[in-house]
C-alpha cells in the first residue's frame, strides 16, 4: 500500500488530543455539518447549503476536474443532504450519488457530544455500474462528533465518526486563528467490491470567509492531487 501520510497525521492528531479537556460550545461556521466529504452530526446554520469540489490536476494548463458537488436542507435538527460524486482518472464520468436524510437525536452539552443518525440511498447511472456502490443501494448511518481543546488558548477540535455500510470515517477540524483551520479526513472501504481502492485520506485548510462562505484547499490520496473546496449558505 502507498505511504498515506494524510492519515498518519490524522492519527497523530486523536492520539495527542485523546484526554484533553471537553465542553465547547457548538461550532457555528458555515461549514459546521461538515468536515470535507462526510457530514458531522451537527446542524447547518442556515437552511441552504452547496458546495462544490474541483481535483487540480494541472493549475498551469489549466485542467480542474468536478469531483463532488452537494446541497444540503436543514429544517429544525432534521437534515436532507444530496451528493453528486465524480471519477476524475483515468476519465471525467459520473461516479454515484447519493440521498442522505439525517436527524441530531442527542445533544450531550456537558460533554461537547452532539449524536446523529440517518437512512441514505445511492444510485448509479446504469444498472451495470452497481459495482460501484457494491450493489448496496440503501443503508443506515450513524454521526458522532465531539469538540475538544488540545492546546490552551487555541481553537477547539472536532473529532468527528461516521458509519454507514460502506464507509467508515474518522475527521477532525482544529481552528488555528480565528476564521483558519485544519481540516482532515480518513476513511475505509469495508465492502467486498474489488473496483475500488480500501481506504483514502484528506489534509488540508479551511478558511471561513464573510456572508457564510467557506473555501477549503486540501491534498486528496485519491488521485494524488490538490483539491479546491467551495461552500455556501443563506
Amino acid at each position: 500500500m502507498k505511504a498515506n501520510a494524510c492519515r498518519w497525521g490524522i492519527l497523530v492528531l486523536l492520539l495527542a488530543c485523546s484526554s484533553n479537556a471537553w465542553g465547547l460550545q457548538p461550532e457555528t461556521s458555515t461549514n459546521a455539518a461538515g468536515v470535507i466529504k462526510f457530514p458531522t452530526a451537527l446542524d447547518q446554520i442556515e437552511t441552504h447549503a452547496f458546495h462544490g469540489s474541483l481535483e487540480i490536476f494541472d493549475i498551469g494548463d489549466p485542467d480542474l476536474r468536478g469531483e463532488n458537488f452537494r446541497y444540503g436542507l436543514q429544517i429544525g435538527n432534521f437534515q436532507l443532504l444530496t451528493d453528486l460524486h465524480f471519477q476524475t482518472e483515468p476519465e471525467e464520468d459520473f461516479d454515484f450519488g447519493e440521498v442522505r436524510a439525517k436527524l441530531r437525536i442527542l445533544p450531550l452539552d456537558e460533554f461537547g457530544t452532539d449524536i446523529a443518525v440517518g437512512i441514505l440511498g445511492r444510485f448509479v447511472e446504469k444498472n451495470e455500474e452497481r459495482k460501484r456502490i457494491d450493489d448496496r443501494e440503501a443503508s443506515l448511518f450513524t454521526v458522532v462528533t465531539v469538540q475538544l481543546l488540545p492546546i490552551e488558548d487555541a481553537g477547539p477540535l472536532v473529532l468527528n465518526f461516521y458509519l454507514d455500510n460502506l464507509f467508515l470515517n474518522i475527521g477532525f477540524k482544529i481552528g488555528l486563528y480565528q476564521f483558519i483551520s485544519i481540516v482532515g479526513e480518513a476513511d475505509y472501504l469495508h465492502s467486498n467490491t474489488a473496483a475500488r481502492e480500501r481506504s483514502f485520506g484528506r489534509l488540508g485548510l479551511e478558511i471561513e470567509g464573510e456572508q457564510n462562505f467557506y473555501f477549503q484547499l486540501y491534498f486528496s490520496d485519491r488521485n494524488d492531487n490538490f483539491v479546491a473546496q467551495v461552500g455556501t449558505a443563506f
